[in-house]
């Protein structure tokens, strides 16, 4: 997604892998790109029924997003994601690693 000079509103389908605890939260981010500068709202709900919601801030350069996850109520602190083009999806998807204060875990997102 270029980044426009206006203020372009996507909704994403998103997914959360942890490779402890929790496996997998998955919902949607509603995101914001006003030149390349983000902002939004995530609502995901984990496999275990209980619902994640945290705001989104960050840039997007070319294809590669540099995303904030703040005030998550899974209470997980500090959580940055670098999410780049997925080399074996088709469409518009990126998928990269978070990195939180004490964890990692990968977010898979796909505009809707």
């Amino acid at each position: 997604m270029c980044a426009a000079a206006a203020a372009e509103n996507t909704k994403w389908s998103v997914t959360e892998t942890n490779a402890v605890g929790i496996k997998v939260a998955s919902g949607t981010w509603t995101l914001d790109n006003a030149g390349g500068k983000l902002s939004g709202a995530a609502n995901l709900q984990f496999d275990n029924g209980k619902m994640l919601d945290y705001k989104l801030e960050g840039t997007a350069e070319g294809e590669a997003y540099t995303v904030n996850l703040v005030d998550r109520t899974d209470d997980k602190k500090n959580c940055v994601w670098t999410g780049k083009p997925a080399a074996t999806a088709s469409g518009h998807v990126l998928s990269g690693e978070v990195k939180c204060d004490g964890s990692k875990f990968t977010i898979r997102a796909g505009q809707q």
